[in-house]
């Protein structure tokens, strides 16, 4: 069994198992709780004496040094169950909740996840959601499954950010196992959700601070690199961004979109208009269709049938709908 080519050093630490018992069908990432270097997570397994290692590490450059053969037992994930069977995979990242990992990083993970698979033979990885599910299962022959350190001991690990997109993990290798290319990016509008407002970045993760986008704000994608997508003017955490729909035209405007509670403002104008003006011109007309098509139940001054009778009277409602039903030519 051979290490990955990926791989830019190798420093075996003497803090590991020996040789494997099981056959290889498991990847379990962790998080390092720091940006460090690979040369700094080769030495510190080497030589720390803390009895703890991996099979690989990955720097906050995203290049990876190899730290315990694969064939090999590490000590990474408080389970010997798990270490005897996985590739386990220590990945730089915050000091701090959620322990994110840059795009520097998450791209090597993904290569390296789809270089392991493709070398032990396994056309699929798995994520399965959650433990008892995870630990029950057997995987078939060209399957990988992964795991999650928190599993085995009381840890955050691999952080609750790497943790949330393990599926997006899974989903990403699976592309590249399938050697079919991802169609074409289609940039799409997408909404500020951040009560503080967003800050946009001259690259991702820990580019400069360019602006910061209000909560509500609009803004057009035109591209993505993990979990940050490009507006135009830099780079957006896309945590914080909901989608709104495809954008076609790249040149689309904000106003062109409106958003729940600019409807609920228009909404509640309109209304108000509705209730001032006098609306006399259709109304005769208007309430003749009403009760034909059977809104009013029995004659202009019967009940009405329906469910909006508090928003105006009835009279500027049914003048309002017969006015829409003619615009739209169904009358």
């Amino acid at each position: 069994m051979s290490n990955s080519s990926l791989s830019c050093m190798r420093k075996i630490s003497p803090m590991q198992g020996g040789r494997k018992s099981h056959a290889i069908e498991r990847i379990t990432p962790h998080c390092v709780v720091g940006q460090t270097s690979v040369e700094w997570l080769c030495d510190f397994f080497y030589s720390s004496g803390k009895e703890a290692s991996c099979n690989y590490g990955i720097g906050t450059d995203g290049r990876i040094g190899t730290i315990v053969d694969e064939i090999d037992h590490s000590w990474c994930t408080s389970n010997w169950d798990n270490d005897d069977r996985a590739i386990t995979i220590e990945c730089a990242s915050d000091s701090f909740h959620p322990y994110a990992f840059n795009a520097n990083v998450w791209k090597s993970l993904v290569n390296l996840c789809t270089d392991i698979c493709q070398r032990n033979g396994k056309k699929k990885l798995l994520w399965l959601g959650d433990k008892s599910t995870t630990l029950a299962y057997r995987p078939k022959s060209d399957e990988m499954v992964l795991t999650a350190h928190r599993w085995f001991d009381n840890k955050s690990c691999p952080g609750d950010f790497t943790y949330s997109r393990l599926g997006q993990l899974a989903k990403e290798v699976n592309q590249k196992l399938s050697g079919v290319p991802a169609g074409p990016f289609k940039p799409y509008q997408g909404q500020v959700n951040a009560d503080d407002g967003l800050n946009c970045r001259t690259s991702p993760i820990n580019g400069n601070v360019i602006k910061t986008y209000p909560d509500g704000t609009v803004v057009i994608i035109s591209k993505e690199d993990g979990n940050w997508g490009f507006t135009g003017e830099g780079w957006v955490c896309l945590d914080y961004i909901n989608k709104i729909a495809s954008a076609k035209d790249p040149a689309t405007k904000e106003e062109e979109i409106m958003d729940g509670k600019q409807f609920n403002k228009f909404f509640n104008e309109m209304r108000q208009q509705w209730r001032d003006n006098d609306a006399s011109a259709y109304s005769e007309e208007a309430r003749k269709w009403a009760v034909d098509s059977g809104l009013i139940k029995g004659s202009t001054s019967g009940e009405f049938n329906g469910m909006w009778e508090d928003l105006m009277t009835r009279e500027q409602l049914v003048t309002v709908l017969y006015r829409f039903a003619k615009m739209m030519e169904v009358i």
